[in-house]
């Protein structure tokens, strides 16, 4: 009887706890529909006007040159302007240049400077590949604010920032704490009304059907403790516990095998793939359709090493590999192939991508790769080929490699570097 009893309170429980969840979920799902239907309103239209008042070419000049004139001064007051009559739901909105140290602002109506720069904290660090291609749109929660990320580039496609609004949660939000309070409370109701239920189940029918059955029994001669039901012994349980061993001792080789296979073919410092992944891997890159070859060389590292110490020339290491694996797109590949040189090879790409790389290659360049408090200069040299239909591969590996020396030979007359 006490499980039959269990059941009904148990039907009754999920049937109630349904209910307030269900009235409950449609109210939250109402009013979360026009706040974000409100909250995109609002970013389309900032964003609208953003894009329309900042020109890209002139934008990307003033980052350049970091000079302004009358017409950088009515753009920033445009957008302070537009800022100040909707600050019930804009904060701020800026455009910032991102690249591989940091974002550099061109306009901002919170008051940074053109040519200002803002380290990346630990929510732009992980989209700063994103950023730095300068080619996607998105939204991201901000904690108290929600922040739009928009790509500026010019109309010969050369990328120019970011435009950054801070925009003001939903006002519908506030309503999120009341109802989920009241939620709990209808959930704690119906619990106690739950138990109300149980308590006069029993008291009006289980009780009297049990001394129905204690007396059926005592008329019998049978023992009131004699058992009705079979219990699970521990057999089942050593069952269940010998198969979820099973596929836990399944699921840490297949874990162990992919990481062995991992660290076979990945350097360990930088986690690009290395020259033993590299030559598995050529003759599928003798066979692609067009393939862009970029090879890196580390400038001045073996002084770094020999001066301050292999803990400094690791960190020059890892900051090219960052460097290197920022430029790349899916397709691409990047090899360490020394101690101080890595390969990154685009595959089946298009001339334009592969011009798109270089130019941001170039504009970074130097690349300087130490600590600002190093007293040696380390800078990432580079050297690259193109080829498209019929190519001879190690051709096009040898001119990038001549390249990358040419080039290297450059920056150590720029940097006054030492010759060893």
């Amino acid at each position: 009887m006490r499980s039959v009893k269990n059941k009904i309170s148990g039907y009754a429980a999920c049937a109630l706890l349904l209910f307030v969840t269900a009235c409950f979920g449609v109210v939250y799902f109402c009013l979360r529909s026009f706040g974000t239907s409100y909250q995109e309103d609002m970013d389309r239209a900032v964003n609208q006007f953003a894009l329309s008042v900042i020109d890209p070419d002139s934008a990307r000049n003033y980052n350049v040159t970091r000079i302004t004139d009358e017409e950088y001064y009515t753009t920033l007051n445009k957008l302070k302007n537009f800022q100040s009559g909707n600050s019930q739901c804009v904060d701020r909105i800026s455009l910032y240049s991102f690249n591989n140290s940091g974002g550099i602002c061109i306009f901002d109506t919170g008051g940074d400077s053109i040519g200002n720069r803002q380290e990346y904290d630990e929510y732009t660090e992980s989209v700063m590949a994103e950023l730095i291609n300068c080619r996607n749109s998105w939204t991201a929660d901000g904690g108290s604010d929600v922040v739009c990320y928009t790509s500026v580039r010019t109309v010969d496609d050369q990328p120019v920032g970011y435009i950054i609004v801070h925009m003001k949660k939903s006002p519908l939000d506030r309503f999120n704490t009341p109802i989920i309070l009241m939620y709990v409370a209808m959930m704690a109701i119906s619990l106690i009304m739950v138990r109300v239920f149980s308590v006069l189940m029993e008291r009006n029918i289980f009780r009297p059907i049990r001394e129905l059955t204690d007396t059926s029994l005592n008329f019998t001669g049978e023992d009131e403790d004699t058992p009705t039901e079979e219990t699970n012994g521990d057999e089942i349980r050593g069952l269940r516990s010998a198969v979820n061993k099973m596929f836990m001792h399944i699921n840490s080789g297949a874990e162990s095998l992919s990481r062995a296979i991992f660290d076979a073919n990945h350097d360990g410092m930088t986690g690009t793939l290395n020259k033993r992944c590299y030559h598995n891997m050529v003759e599928n890159f003798r066979s692609c359709s067009s393939i862009c070859v970029v090879y890196f060389d580390v400038n001045n590292l073996k002084l770094m090493n020999d001066t301050l110490g292999h803990e400094s020339g690791d960190y020059v290491i890892k900051r090219a590999a960052e460097y290197i694996k920022a430029l790349m797109s899916p397709k691409d590949y990047c090899f360490r192939m020394g101690g101080d040189e890595f390969l990154m090879v685009m595959t089946d790409c298009t001339y334009r991508e592969m011009d798109n790389v270089i130019s941001r290659i170039e504009t970074d360049s130097p690349i300087i790769l130490n600590r600002d408090s190093d007293p040696l200069k380390c800078a990432l040299s580079y050297g690259c080929s193109y080829g498209k239909g019929s190519f001879d591969y190690d051709s096009l590996l040898t001119e990038a490699e001549e390249g990358m020396y040419e080039k290297k030979a450059e920056l150590k007359m720029l940097l006054q570097m030492p010759e060893r």
